[in-house]
């Protein structure tokens, strides 16, 4: 099984050094250390074209791109068990609705969405209205865009709304699930996730994230069965950076030992 490796950046130059770490794709936002808020898309364009220059170089995976984060605003990072962190305003659901639009017609590849009702369940309407409009903004670009749903999932309470949350998100034509297994690390969550993975059918992919090292990707795989894995591979606050590395939190070393663990399995 092909495990692929999704790194979150938030600058270029933590883009070029997932590709040039052997990453499969990157999922663009800015301010990550608070969850992360959608680009705007004049920086999206200038990493789209970035990823696509590297990949015609060779210096990325040939299917190396770029997936883009969709929300309005962050959140607080003990999300779990609290919808309320990622139910919006209709103004906040028509700004992520024309963010997706921009974003497509930028140059991702992908975009990555989710909205909950405060009492714990998918905000459908909402959902539809932001992949409506990054479908429309695909058809326009005449390309796919590929729709993933973000740790929204990981709110929902209890592994059986987590099960019909993708089975749901499988008919509204979603590729992909980002998830913890509801739990702090995907690693403890990894029950959650099998259980997930299977509701998936091998069509909607189970990405799991949610405080992944690369040490606890082959455990983690074999556990859940998960064919993606999500991390930030951030540098440790304090940690010695070399005099030519790039400025940037995105490790390259930790980079590598995620694609290196997930290559062997």
């Amino acid at each position: 099984m092909s495990i692929a490796v999704e790194i979150a950046v938030q600058d270029l130059a933590g883009l070029e050094t997932a590709a040039l770490s052997g990453a499969d794709r990157v999922e663009l936002c800015v301010d990550l250390a608070h969850g992360g808020t959608t680009p705007p898309p004049e920086f999206v364009a200038q990493c789209t074209e970035c990823a696509a220059a590297m990949v015609a170089a060779r210096d990325a995976k040939p299917h190396f791109d770029v997936h883009v984060l969709i929300r309005s605003r962050a959140g607080d990072d003990d999300f779990l068990g609290r919808p309320a962190e990622f139910a919006y305003t209709a103004q906040e659901i028509e700004e992520m609705a024309r963010q997706a639009e921009q974003t497509v017609l930028a140059g991702a590849a992908g975009v990555v969405l989710g909205a909950l009702t405060p009492d714990g369940a998918l905000d459908i309407p909402a959902i539809e209205t932001v992949r409506d409009a990054a479908l429309r903004a695909g058809q326009s670009a005449v390309r796919g865009v590929m729709l993933t749903c973000h740790r929204a999932v990981d709110a929902l309470p209890g592994t059986e709304a987590r099960v019909d949350a993708v089975r749901t998100l499988l008919g509204l034509g979603f590729h992909r699930v980002l998830s913890s297994g509801g739990a702090v690390r995907a690693l403890d969550g990894a029950e959650d996730l099998g259980a997930m993975v299977d509701a998936g059918e091998g069509i909607l992919d189970v990405c799991a994230g949610g405080g992944v090292r690369p040490a606890d990707i082959a455990d983690l795989v074999q556990r859940s069965g998960v064919a993606d894995v999500h991390l930030s591979a951030r540098r440790r606050p304090g940690a010695p950076r070399e005099a030519e590395a790039p400025d940037t939190q995105t490790d390259p070393a930790v980079v590598t030992a995620a694609v290196d663990a997930a290559g062997v399995l």
